[in-house]
């Protein structure tokens, strides 16, 4: 963890790598972000949530004030996903700002501020989530009204077609 978050940062010390204080300080970095992670563990044996974390720091480690989390929550459990967006409450809370990219409506009302919706490379609207509901931002999404519930009949299954026993 700590190789690739200080990887063309390197502290060292004599003309050497200075793992132990580049450890130190990236465990103190991430701390004060409320993203608590071993610098010294591999980070192919990570979770895919607490690698994110790692990419996050990184960038913050850096410098970025602004990051851009193009579908974060794509691979993350939902346990994973709320604890991403505590992160993202946390930094900008510290004054970082951050560009969240989804299609998912929940969590754009979630953690958004503001809201733009691009449609084909422009820009289809922009509002707040006070002011909007799933169904507006569906709409200006595809460019028409969208029904987000489905009536639907219960299924009435037929006669059995295929039977496959002792396969």
């Amino acid at each position: 963890v700590a190789e690739n978050i200080m990887l063309g940062m390197e502290t060292t010390r004599n003309g050497l790598l200075d793992r132990a204080t580049a450890s130190k300080r990236i465990k103190e970095f991430a701390q004060q972000f409320g993203m608590e992670m071993d610098p010294s563990a591999l980070v192919k044996d990570l979770p895919v949530g607490v690698q994110q974390r790692v990419e996050i720091v990184k960038a913050l480690y850096r410098g970025a004030d602004i990051l851009i989390l193009d579908e974060p929550t794509a691979v993350l459990t939902p346990q994973e996903s709320n604890e991403l967006f505590r992160v993202m409450r946390s930094l900008t809370a510290q004054g970082k700002s951050i560009i969240f990219i989804t299609h998912k409506l929940k969590e754009v009302f979630a953690v958004a501020d503001r809201i733009t919706v691009l449609r084909a490379g422009k820009v289809a609207g922009t509002t707040t989530p006070d002011k909007a509901t799933e169904s507006e931002l569906a709409s200006m999404m595809v460019g028409r009204e969208v029904m987000l519930t489905v009536d639907k009949r219960p299924a009435q299954p037929g006669e059995v077609v295929l039977k496959v026993e002792n396969l």
